[in-house]
């Protein structure tokens, strides 16, 4: 079939530079400049917590385990800083007091705040060669990459066998 083998080469090329990316900004250079820039010398990992309860908060220990797609053992350590810093605080739950939830502070949000500033920073600076209308072309392509990744995956087309003469 003409240019399948282009379209699974471009297709390959597209997955290793999301992983490249993932890499990138998952890699311990990037956590030592997210948090020298910030002033926030919390891991990426209890970043990404604290970005959940900002974001979505409050709520119970295991919604946010799922969302951060963390095992609760490891949930309940980057809660435990966070809570020793200030930057969260775990209270009964109001829809069933046998439970707690976990909400942001003034200053955990005053935090991620900071952290986002500086994650803001680094990348524009990372991206400064490039012009609006390609930061806002590869904006677009990236957010139909997503919505797409999230849909569900479409059944394989099966290919056509051979007919036997």
């Amino acid at each position: 079939m003409p240019g399948r083998d282009d379209s699974q080469d471009s297709t390959r090329r597209v997955k290793d530079a999301i992983v490249a990316v993932q890499r990138i900004t998952n890699s311990r250079r990037l956590d030592v400049l997210r948090a020298q820039r910030s002033g926030v010398p919390l891991s990426l990992v209890a970043t990404g917590v604290l970005y959940q309860v900002v974001e979505w908060g409050p709520l119970r220990a295991a919604t946010l385990a799922a969302r951060s797609r963390m095992q609760p053992a490891a949930l309940s350590r980057q809660l435990g800083i966070l809570q020793r810093e200030g930057y969260i605080e775990r209270l009964p739950d109001p829809t069933d007091g046998r439970g707690a939830v976990v909400r942001a502070t003034a200053h955990g949000r005053a935090i991620h705040q900071r952290i986002q500033s500086a994650d803001d920073e680094l990348f524009a600076a990372q991206l400064a060669r490039w012009d609006a209308g390609e930061l806002d072309r590869l904006a677009e392509l990236l957010e139909r990459l997503v919505t797409d990744l999230r849909a569900p995956t479409p059944a394989p087309v099966p290919e056509e066998e051979p007919t036997i003469p």
